[in-house]
Parts: structure tokens; C-alpha cells; sequence
């Protein structure tokens, strides 16, 4: 049985990651899910949430901005398809912060419906960050 899997990220910029991991888990829009070595086949959307992937016995945190997952039984593989990603260590707070008010600002507002949708992804990005940052010293 193996104890790894291959872990593939993607976002519109590049390949993000392309390793060996042993679990990885992410919130999902069915749940928080956890994927280990040699997983049943599974699709689902990704939500804005943190990341956790644990690689040579330590695990990393990331913040996402939604997507998707795709475990692929047959090669053991898991290619998740993100909007945006940022490890723990990276996320600038003061940034984050910026991004929180100017949303908040925005959605008291008149918007469109799109608009309004768009604000409030960029509002729960923005939050997220700052909660991954706080909750995950690395």
C-alpha cells in the first residue's frame, strides 16, 4: 500500500506544486475532506478556505481561493485547480487587511449583483488569509 500520493496544483498563472504528499485536507463544498494515499475517486468544488498539506511529515497551510479537486483513483493523484493560493508564511497581513476594508467598503454600496458576488469573494479571501496567518504559525 503506498503512503504517498502525487499532488498537482494549478492555477491560471502556472503549476503551483508538483510533489509526492502524504494527506492533504481542504474544505470543500460538500465538507471538509481529507484525501490519503490510494483514495476512491472524487471530484468537488474547493471553497475559499485553508489548505493543509502534509509532505515528509510536516505539514504546510495555504490559503485558497476556491477551485476545484479532482482525485484520480487510477494514478493516484490529486490535481486541484485553484483560483489563487498563498502559503501562510507568504500572506502579507497588512495587505490582507487593505483588501478586508476596501471590500467591506465597497459591499455598503450600490452594486450590481455581480459586483456584490465579486466583493464578497474578495471579502472572504481577505479574511481567510488573516485567519490562516493567525491560526498557522510557519
Amino acid at each position: 500500500m503506498d503512503t504517498n500520493f502525487h499532488l498537482k496544483i494549478v492555477t491560471p498563472e502556472s503549476v503551483y506544486e508538483n510533489k509526492d504528499i502524504e494527506r492533504l485536507t481542504v474544505l470543500t463544498s460538500e465538507g471538509e475532506v481529507t484525501i490519503l494515499p490510494n483514495h476512491v475517486e472524487y471530484l468537488a468544488n474547493i471553497e475559499i478556505s485553508v489548505l493543509s498539506v502534509q509532505s515528509n511529515g510536516k505539514e504546510k497551510h495555504y490559503a485558497v481561493g476556491g477551485g476545484a479537486i479532482h482525485f484520480i483513483e487510477s494514478t493516484n493523484t490529486a490535481v486541484l485547480v485553484l483560483n489563487s493560493i498563498i502559503a501562510v508564511e507568504n500572506i502579507d497581513v497588512e495587505k490582507s487587511r487593505r483588501l478586508q476594508e476596501e471590500a467591506e467598503r465597497k459591499l455598503k454600496t450600490e452594486l450590481s449583483r455581480l459586483e456584490h458576488q465579486e466583493e464578497e469573494r474578495e471579502l472572504r479571501k481577505a479574511i481567510t488569509e488573516l485567519f490562516a496567518k493567525n491560526s498557522f504559525k510557519e
